[in-house]
This record gives C-alpha cells, sequence and structure tokens, in this order.
C-alpha cells in the first residue's frame, strides 16, 4: 500500500514538470475576441473585433506594426469604420454600419519583436436582421369567402416560417401557407383568433415572433327600414335604418339628388337614424340608406311621400238683400288634394245638397284646387251669419269663416209692447225697436202728428234701431198725452212702423165678494173674490180692516195681505159679531171698500193636533219613540191637555188592525211644540199613536200616526242598549273629582320637596317651626325642636314663608 502511494507522488511530480517545460515552450501568437474562426452579426448594428498579441514572458511593446485587412487585401485605415488602438498589443476593428457586402475573411497581422510576422484570420458574416413585412397587429376576414392573413417574414438569410394559431401550429386543410401569409378557403367564425407567426434563421439562431389578431367579420345587412314614409309639411320626423353586421357600422343616408345628407341643412344624420328637421314640401322621392363595415356594405331604400295640410285660399265675405241669390267659394290646397264641406254658425252639421231647395253645392277640382261652392237662393233673415269651410285630407283639416250679411228693411217685432198703462204724474216709457240691415233711424208720432223734440212734455232717447219716448204724464196734459203713438223706422231698404198705445191706469175697483170659506170660534178663512175692474194694471194687494161691531171705526185693525196668499185671521172672539171692509190694491192705489159683517160662532171642541212625524217613520231606537205634535187652535176655550193613545198594529188587506191592549197617557204640561217619549215598544214593530186636544168643552178630532220601531236587542228594564250610558253621570263627576284631587296631591308633594313651598310646606312649618332649609342642619336640631315643644316653650310665631324661597308674583 505505501509502496503504490510512492509511485503516484512520484507521476505528479513528472507531470507537473513537463506541464512547466510546455510554458516556457509555447509559441507568441495573436487572438482575435470573439474567439470563433466563424462570426455572425446583424447588418446595420454597430460590431467590433479585437485582435490581441500573447506571447510567455513578452515585454510590453513586443507587438509591433499591428494591422487589420479586409477581405479584398486592403489595409484598414483609422476612421469610422476603422481600427483603433487599445494599448501596447490589441487593434480594434469598429463597424458602425455594417453591411452584407461587408461579410468576408478578416485578417489581423503583426511583427513579434521586429522579426517574426505574426497572423490570424476570422470568416465575419454580416446577415439582414428578420423583418416582418405587411403585417398588420390586427387583421379581419369576411365569413364565407376567401381570407388571407398577410405576414412576410423576410432576412437574409431568408428564415423558415411557421404559423401558429391560439398556440397550436395550424394544421387544416382549408388553410395553406404561402411565403407571404395563409390563405383560408372559406371564412368560418371558428377562423377568428391569436395567430402567432415564428421566423428562424438556423444559421445565425436568430428567431423572432409575431402576434396578429384576426377578426372575423359579417358584412353588414339592412334589416329595418320601412319601403315608405309618410310626412307632413312643416313637421319634424326620424326615420330609423338598422342593420346587424360586425362592428363598426358606419351608415350614410342619400336623397333623390344623391347628396351625403350628413352635411346637408335641415338634415341630421346621427347613425343610423336621418331626423329631418323641418319637412319640406318638395322632399319627396327615393332615400337611400347605405351601411359598411370592413367587411362589405349593404344599401336600401325607401320612398318618402310629403303630404301638406289644407290651406285655404279664398273663402269671401257676401252681402245680399233679403230674397235675392248668395254664392260663396271656397278654395282650398293641399296633398292630397283635400275634401271642403261647409256649415253654418252654431252648427257642427256640414250643408248638404237637398237639404233644403234654395241651397245648392256644386264641387270643382281646378289644377291643384279643390272648389266648394255654396249658393242660397230667396235669401232669408235666418241665413245671415258666419259660414265655416273645412278642409281635409290625410295631413290635416283646416277651417276658415266667411259671412254672408242679408240686408232687410226695418222689422218692429221686437218691440216690448204696444200698451203702457200710466197715471197722473207718473211718467210713461214708451220703447220701439226695429231690427233692420243697415241699422234704421227712428221717428215719432201722436195721433198721426210728428212729435216736435222741444216739446216739454216728451223726451226722447236713441235713434238708430232703438228708441224709447218718456212722456209726462202730469194732470195739466194727461187728457193731450194718452193716445196712440206711432213709431216709424226707415232704412234704404224701406220703411215699417207700429202702434203703441197709451193708456190710463186708475186705481182699482171693488172687491167683488167675501167669502168665508173656513170658520171656528176664533178663526175665519177668506176667499176674495177680486174686482171686475182693475184699472188697468195687476192687483198686488189685498188690504182687511176689521173690528167688533160695537167698537168705533179708529179700533180697526189693517192687516195687508199679498195677492194669492192664504187670507187668514186668527185669536178672534167667539159668539162676537165682526165687521170687515177689505179693498184691493195695484200700483196706482187702493179701490174702493167692500164690506161685510159675520158672527163668530160660540166655543167648541179645540182643533185637532197638527203631528209632525211622517207616517210609518223608523224609530232611531229598538224599545222607544218620541212623538211631536203643534198645538191646534183652542176655538175660544183653552187646552188643559193632551191624551195619547198608542197600540201594537199589523198590516192586512183592510188596512192597520189592533193586535195588543192600547197603552192611554194624559199630557198636562208641555210647550210650544210639546212631545211625548213612548218607552216599553217592542223591537221591529209597528204602533198605532194617537194624540186629542181636551178643553173643557171636550175632546178634539184624534190625529193618528203609525211608526216603526228599529230592530235591535234591549235590556230587563226595557231601554235600548245603543242609548243606555255604561257609566251615569255622578259617577264621571266624581271619578274627575278624584282625579283632580290626585293630581293637586302630587303636585303639592312636588312643590314641598323641589320649591319649599305648597300646603304641606306650610303645615310643616307650622308644626316644627322651621324651614327644611335649617332641618338640614341635623339631629341636634331636631331634638331641640322637640323638647322645646314638649316643654311648652314659648317661641315668637313665624311667617310661613319667611324661610322659603321667594317665588315669582302671578298676575
Amino acid at each position: 500500500m505505501t509502496a503504490a502511494l510512492k509511485r503516484m507522488d512520484f507521476v505528479l511530480l513528472i507531470l507537473t514538470v513537463c506541464q512547466i517545460l510546455l510554458v516556457r515552450c509555447e509559441e507568441p501568437k495573436l487572438v482575435i475576441s470573439p474567439p470563433l474562426t466563424s462570426l455572425y452579426a446583424p447588418a446595420g448594428k454597430p460590431f467590433g473585433l479585437m485582435c490581441k498579441g500573447e506571447a510567455q514572458d513578452a515585454e510590453d511593446g513586443a507587438f509591433t506594426d499591428l494591422r487589420w485587412i479586409n477581405p479584398r487585401g486592403e489595409d484598414i485605415q483609422e476612421g469610422t469604420p476603422g481600427v483603433k488602438e487599445y494599448g501596447l498589443d490589441s487593434l480594434k476593428l469598429s463597424f458602425v454600419n455594417p453591411k452584407v457586402d461587408d461579410s468576408g475573411t478578416y485578417k489581423c497581422t503583426a511583427l513579434y519583436s521586429n522579426t517574426k510576422t505574426l497572423e490570424v484570420t476570422t470568416n465575419l458574416t454580416f446577415y439582414d436582421d428578420i423583418k416582418f413585412e405587411e403585417c398588420e397587429a390586427v387583421q379581419n376576414l369576411v365569413v364565407g369567402k376567401e381570407g388571407k392573413v398577410n405576414c412576410r417574414p423576410v432576412g437574409n438569410p431568408q428564415p423558415s416560417i411557421n404559423w401558429e394559431k391560439n398556440k397550436q401550429r395550424i394544421r387544416s386543410e382549408r388553410v395553406a401557407v404561402t411565403p407571404s401569409g395563409i390563405v383560408i378557403s372559406s371564412v368560418t367564425p371558428e377562423d377568428e383568433g391569436l395567430y402567432i407567426v415564428e421566423a428562424f434563421v438556423p444559421a445565425t439562431g436568430t428567431n423572432r415572433y409575431k402576434n396578429i389578431t384576426v377578426n372575423v367579420l359579417t358584412p353588414p345587412r339592412i334589416i329595418e327600414l320601412p319601403e315608405e314614409f309618410i310626412a307632413i309639411q312643416g313637421e319634424q320626423y326620424t326615420i330609423t335604418c338598422r342593420a346587424d353586421g360586425s362592428n363598426p357600422l358606419t351608415y350614410s343616408w342619400f336623397d333623390p339628388q344623391l347628396r351625403d345628407l350628413s352635411s346637408i341643412e335641415g338634415f341630421r344624420v346621427d347613425g343610423g337614424l336621418l331626423t329631418m328637421t323641418r319637412v319640406d314640401r318638395n322632399a319627396g322621392g327615393e332615400y337611400k340608406c347605405k351601411v359598411s363595415n370592413p367587411a362589405g356594405e349593404d344599401e336600401a331604400s325607401l320612398n318618402l311621400e310629403v303630404q301638406v295640410r289644407p290651406n285655404i285660399v279664398q273663402l269671401d265675405n257676401l252681402t245680399r238683400e233679403e230674397g235675392k241669390v248668395a254664392e260663396i267659394e271656397c278654395r282650398a290646397e293641399g296633398v292630397p288634394r283635400p275634401t271642403l264641406s261647409i256649415r253654418k254658425d252654431n252648427s257642427y252639421t256640414p250643408l248638404q245638397e237637398g237639404q233644403e231647395e234654395r241651397i245648392v253645392l256644386s264641387e270643382i277640382e281646378d289644377g291643384d284646387f279643390s272648389i266648394l261652392r255654396l249658393q242660397i237662393s230667396n235669401l232669408k233673415r235666418s241665413d245671415d251669419g258666419l259660414y265655416y269651410c273645412k278642409a281635409s285630407n290625410a295631413a290635416g283639416d283646416a277651417e276658415k269663416a266667411g259671412h254672408i250679411e242679408v240686408q232687410f228693411k226695418p222689422d218692429m217685432n221686437l218691440t216690448p209692447t204696444t200698451t203702457v198703462k200710466a197715471w197722473s204724474a207718473n211718467p210713461a216709457n214708451l220703447s220701439c225697436v226695429a231690427e233692420a240691415n243697415p241699422n234704421a233711424t227712428l221717428s215719432w208720432k201722436f195721433q198721426n202728428e210728428p212729435i216736435d223734440p222741444s216739446d216739454e212734455r216728451y223726451k226722447i232717447y236713441g235713434g238708430v234701431s232703438y228708441s224709447s219716448l218718456l212722456v209726462q204724464t202730469d194732470r195739466k196734459s194727461q187728457y193731450e198725452v194718452f193716445g196712440m203713438y206711432t213709431c216709424e223706422a226707415r232704412n234704404a231698404l224701406g220703411e215699417n212702423s207700429i202702434n203703441i198705445f197709451l193708456e190710463e191706469a186708475t186705481e182699482p175697483g171693488q172687491v167683488t165678494q167675501i167669502v168665508f170659506d173656513k170658520v171656528t170660534s176664533t178663526t175665519l178663512t177668506f176667499q176674495l173674490m177680486g174686482p171686475g175692474n182693475t184699472g188697468g194694471l195687476p192687483i198686488t194687494h189685498y188690504i182687511m180692516k176689521y173690528r167688533l161691531a160695537s167698537e168705533p171705526e179708529q179700533a180697526s185693525t189693517i192687516v195687508e195681505w199679498a195677492k194669492d196668499m192664504p187670507y187668514i185671521l186668527s185669536n178672534l172672539r167667539p159668539r162676537a159679531t165682526y165687521h170687515f171692509s177689505v179693498a184691493a190694491r195695484n200700483v196706482v192705489g187702493d179701490g174702493p171698500w167692500k164690506t161685510a159683517d159675520y158672527i163668530m160662532p160660540a166655543e167648541t171642541v179645540p182643533d185637532p193636533p197638527t203631528i209632525i212625524t211622517e207616517q210609518e217613520t223608523i224609530s232611531n231606537f229598538p224599545d222607544r219613540f218620541e212623538v211631536r205634535w203643534e198645538v191646534p187652535n183652542d176655538n175660544g176655550e183653552p187646552i188643559t191637555q193632551f191624551e195619547i193613545r198608542y197600540l201594537k198594529v199589523e198590516r192586512g188587506i183592510k188596512g192597520w188592525s189592533q193586535v195588543d191592549k192600547a197603552v192611554e197617557r194624559t199630557i198636562r204640561s208641555w210647550e210650544s211644540n210639546p212631545s211625548y217619549e213612548l218607552v216599553g215598544l217592542h223591537p221591529d214593530t209597528y204602533y198605532k199613536i194617537e194624540i186629542r186636544a181636551t178643553n173643557k168643552i171636550g175632546n178634539s178630532q184624534p190625529e193618528h200616526v203609525v211608526i216603526r220601531t228599529r230592530a235591535g236587542e234591549v235590556n230587563d228594564d226595557h231601554t235600548s242598549m245603543l242609548d243606555e250610558p255604561v257609566i251615569s253621570l255622578p259617577i264621571i263627576i266624581a271619578i274627575v273629582l278624584v282625579a283632580l284631587f290626585i293630581i293637586l296631591v302630587i303636585l303639592d308633594i312636588t312643590c314641598f320637596f323641589r320649591f319649599h313651598c305648597g300646603l304641606l310646606y306650610l303645615l310643616r312649618y307650622r308644626t316644627c317651626g322651621r324651614s327644611p332649609e335649617k332641618m338640614q342642619g341635623g339631629m341636634e336640631e331636631g331634638r331641640a325642636c322637640k323638647a322645646n315643644q314638649r316643654n311648652g316653650m314659648d317661641s315668637r310665631p313665624r311667617h310661613p314663608f319667611e324661610d322659603a324661597p321667594m317665588l315669582p308674583m302671578r298676575g
């Protein structure tokens, strides 16, 4: 083992010695960096080579005359490109912008120790780097068509090409790879995606990639555009053109002159929307919508029809005389041609041909105008007025009014009256109205003699179509003004007149008869037969004076009744003789008196009471009902009581029949409108109630009414549960008083502890003689207070609020 180790050590020693000898014997040389016999560098990019001398134990400057020689055998001088020294033993060759033509073998030479020539060579190849020509990052294909994805990698040397889609090598029969790209025979949506072009130069190891995004586009197709569109002149409209296809979609609109409407005034294009701000009358025709995208384009047309609202250009006013012929013409234009109709004011129904024999309607077409001619024969005054012509078409309606004025001579039929009543010292007003066209002027005559405007008995107002004559009828001239007055009216077509009689009115005559219609012991109801002569004016009132026959005239009582009112006297004395005088009155005055005497009958039983309750009234309660009545005439003797009788009844074929015993009650105290509450009734039951009035002579005839109680439940006391209070009034008052007392106690306790005032505070102070503030000094003062009380010590009385804080004064 030891011998083997010794042999190995010897071998190592021998190897070390040999290595030292080899190094010492190494020859000098030139070395090119990069240290490759063949170099590749891209053209157009700066590149450099370094040539350096190497020798064992060489002194500085041992390598001289360093030179670079190009492939053509020429020395490369200093410059750009050129050479440059790097120290004593190195020379750099620089290429600033090398070209492919600069490729070749480059040699570096030098002298070693000025005696030995050294040289070294390298093969340098400049190549063009890989470029991608016609290779856009985003490219579009059209579905269903042949498509090409363009990308041409170029370089020197020419690179090899590989295509991938979505990181997968393309292996499809539909795809052909060419030097300038790939060709797809029939594009489908699946061909969309990310494509990668790889270019590789094996000689240089250059590898380049290019990403291309491929979109598969669908050509546009217009799916919405009306074939026809109707617009009205002057209005604003928007037409919609809509297409499907791949975005971006670009819309264009063209008018019948093929002008691009995006730049034409009056039109606004917003994508597929075409807005006509104000449609012109001549804007009709064929409009085209064109849609395009990178995949193609599509277009469609619509026909625009412009309608024009009707416009009535002629409807004249006309003036004709009564009995003549009137003809008016309505002329209108519009698109489409309008239809016309004419109606009279205050009528919504158009005039029709044959409506009257006097009316003829004619329709005429004149170029673009529609004409409707109205002819009315034998004009009447009722034909006067406005006539409305209406023009209608699909675009709308228009209406215009024309006037037919019918002239006629004066007509006096509107005069208010032909007889006027007046009396002494009361002026009379005679009015005359003349309806005429043109207006008429009026004048007055009395007894066929013209009235002098200066006559003081008359005053004339108006004068054109209306005139009023004020006649003074004082006693000095009354026989000169009553009679026939004539109002005359004139215009250009003729004249007319009317007679108005001014008659003198007087007081009415004597009342024809006084009839005593209804008589009781204390009341009289009259019927008065009016006078045969009313004095020319209506009776307004009747005046009655009455007195006891034994009393003087001055004791008469006067009563005034309006005509046609009930004539009733009450509170008369039984068995007394009365003297009655009646006179009729009109606006002129009172007529003569008509007198009559009448002896009142003796006292008798009262009149029947008048029950206020209506028949078959339903009570508000199931077990009681309140009946009310009016106090009747007592007929000379005071009413002493009312007797009430009520009983249960049922309705039968022959009327109401009694089904239970009657209950009777007597009322001896009442007010002006007496009432009585019936209790203990049965729910949902009919009751008959009878009431009699009684005086000392006897009972009146009964007055009765039938009522019905309401359905419901009653308690044991026969009182309606709906009306019975849950808590009686005294209990409610007691509860309120207790609650009030508790509130006051709480307030007093609060005031005692918080504000040191109140009733408890006063009692405590009087008992202890100390305020609560001083009591808080401790138990000692408390014991002293109690001791003083026990010993009967005389202490000065204090004011109850002496130590209390001052309270605000109450106003």
